[in-house]
């Protein structure tokens, strides 16, 4: 049988201005007496304290301790098994980066008609399925203390970080819609996928995580294409290194010694540094190159080119402006003497901030043909044991940790604006080698090695080491300049019942704001009406109504009917009202009908200055 039932609330509600995930609990269940609060609060502190474990958001620890200090305060001896339960899973959301305010149980709210508990448990969410596991999660680590086991908190911990990653818009994603948020700028998530609306009808702009509605098609072919980006940069004096296509591991040979050696070997189109294999000399690691150029970068394209000296950056250009920069580093491991490459590496991915998701800050070191070639180098093989002490290059172009955007020398960052313009990215990632990035890359040796549409953020936003840089602002700034709006007019009408009194107040509002020359759309309970053209979605929930007239690329005004019984049990269909008006005698029928709570979805909707007399007085 199961203990619980959930119910997603979109949009602002009666708990929350954010959307909310309902837990339904019988009150024999949510009134338990919780005498085992001591191992779990226990469990929770331990894992803080321990340090050891990667956050995305820089409120999940703090928001975690203040959890932990709630449920171990003097009164935390009177929470009933519900309350824990809640504080727990809010616990779970903050650690998966999604910090929320610290709502209460409430009895005799259930919203859900199909659900006759009467206990409900609010927890804030992003996305349902995460906050749904966060309810799981938490319920486990209250079974396990009840039975007095161990809770594997930090495997669990590992499952949670890699679910959210699985199911949350990514960390470029997020820098932006981020930025927006703090500007104002109302977003919404189109797919399962990272398509995301910025602004709303006639304002709107899209994103799919680090590109924009603008960046073009033609762009981002000529940016997966490396000898024709290498050879348009070149064109404006922008140093890249000389190379050629190659088509088999003989003619890699021979190219190297054409352009002269050392030499990179990589895929023609790949991105994220699959496929490379840095400054090689002999014969059989330049063959072996090229086989693994092929393999690991997923392509029968491979280029032979000169080596760069210098350490990997990534220099970020957004519109005009080089507006971030980072270092990379190289991995390596240490002999001790007893254990083997193979076994140093083991050691070194014990680190738990290496992972294979985007929101890990450092990759799995792995031991592919990448690292034989560079251990070839060495004279090791994955087998061998390095003496005490020895220092042993695994992978030579590592992850991007250290914020070096003030060291950027003023030439090599006007350089990097005129390679994105040169390809015809808005948003662009360059690749560059340079021994010291504050000096201009031609006198060293430096170049500019490869141009990336769709840029990963994350680098910029959490280095590891220096500042963070704004560069979710940046896009934002270059999609919405000052003077650009991003909102529309949001209207809700709040009606009792959809009957024929609505027909009038609908009419009189179209009216109205098409006399003020605007393109207007209205969401009614089974279809849209987009101008004098009424479009039949009675399968589409009243969210998705809304989300498609917002969608449209040419409505500046909108009008919501809003019913209480739909507000109750899905929340509103829309992020925020900016006015509200009622049909005659709404007020007095739904009091009468014991839906008054709607009123606390209208209040959640709208900020104080926007609110009516009339909501106000409610």
């Amino acid at each position: 049988m199961t203990l619980w039932q959930t119910h997603p609330l979109r949009g602002p509600n009666r708990w929350s201005s954010r959307s909310v995930l309902e837990l339904y609990l019988s009150p024999d269940i949510a009134l338990r007496r919780v005498p085992f609060l001591s191992r779990i609060v226990r469990t929770l502190r331990e894992f803080l304290d321990s340090g050891r474990f990667t956050t995305t958001h820089p409120q999940s620890v703090p928001t975690a301790r203040r959890v932990v200090e709630e449920l171990s305060s003097p009164t935390s001896s009177t929470m009933r098994l519900g309350e824990v339960w809640l504080r727990v899973a809010q616990w779970m959301s903050a650690m998966s980066g999604v910090p929320v305010k610290s709502l209460s149980p409430a009895e005799s709210l259930a919203s859900h008609e199909d659900c006759e508990s009467q206990w409900v448990l609010p927890l804030e969410m992003e996305e349902d399925q995460l906050s749904l596991k966060c309810f799981t999660l938490a319920h486990e680590l209250i079974e396990a203390s009840q039975r007095g086991d161990e809770y594997p908190i930090a495997s669990k911990f590992r499952e949670l970080f890699d679910y959210a990653d699985d199911v949350r818009l990514g960390p470029s994603s997020r820098a932006i819609l981020d930025a927006a948020t703090a500007c104002g700028i109302p977003y919404y998530r189109l797919t399962n996928q990272s398509l995301c609306q910025l602004g709303e009808g006639k304002y709107q702009r899209r994103i799919w995580t680090a590109e924009t509605d603008a960046t073009s098609a033609i762009a981002e072919s000529i940016a997966s294409d490396k000898d024709l980006t290498k050879r348009l940069l070149r064109n404006v004096g922008v140093p890249v290194p000389l190379g050629r296509l190659v088509s088999s591991p003989q003619d890699a040979w021979a190219a190297a010694q054409e352009v002269g050696l050392p030499v990179v070997v990589k895929p023609k189109d790949a991105n994220h540094q699959r496929g490379i294999s840095i400054e090689l000399s002999q014969q059989d690691q330049i063959m072996k190159a090229y086989d693994w150029a092929i393999e690991d970068g997923q392509t029968k394209q491979v280029m032979v080119e000169q080596f760069a000296k210098g350490q990997h950056h990534r220099l970020l250009v957004v519109g005009r402006r080089m507006v971030a920069a980072s270092r990379g580093h190289s991995e390596y491991v240490v002999g001790d003497g007893s254990s083997t490459v193979e076994q140093l590496v083991i050691e070194l991915n014990k680190d738990p901030r290496r992972g294979e998701a985007y929101n890990d800050p450092l990759d799995k070191v792995k031991l592919d043909t990448a690292a034989k070639i560079e251990l070839d180098r060495q004279g090791l093989t994955f087998e061998s044991i390095p003496e005490l002490g020895r220092q042993v290059l695994v992978r030579r172009t590592g992850d991007l940790t250290t914020d070096c955007t003030d060291e950027v020398h003023e030439l090599t960052a006007a350089q990097a604006v005129l390679a994105a313009q040169v390809v015809g990215l808005d948003v662009a990632g360059l690749d560059v080698l340079a021994e010291n990035i504050s000096e201009p890359l031609a006198p060293q040796r430096g170049a500019v090695v490869e141009v990336n549409a769709g840029p990963s953020l994350s680098s910029h936003v959490v280095p590891m080491f220096g500042k963070p840089q704004p560069v979710g602002e940046a896009v934002i700034d270059m999609l919405f300049p000052a003077s650009r709006n991003a909102r529309i007019a949001i209207h809700g009408l709040l009606v009792a019942s959809y009957d024929e009194s609505c027909t009038d107040p609908i009419e009189n509002w179209i009216v109205e704001q098409e006399s003020k020359n605007l393109f207007v759309g209205v969401v009614l309970p089974d279809a849209i009406r987009i101008r004098n053209q009424t479009i039949e979605l009675e399968d589409y929930s009243s969210r998705l109504r809304a989300l498609a007239v917002l969608s449209h690329p040419q409505v500046e005004s909108l009008l919501v009917v809003l019913l209480p019984t739909d507000l109750l049990s899905h929340g509103l269909p829309v992020g925020r009202l900016d006015y509200v008006a009622f049909v005659e005698g709404a007020i007095e029928s739904i009091r009468a009908s014991g839906t008054q709570e709607v009123f606390k979805v209208l209040r959640n909707a709208m900020p104080e200055q926007a609110r009516p007399d009339w909501l106000r007085a409610i």
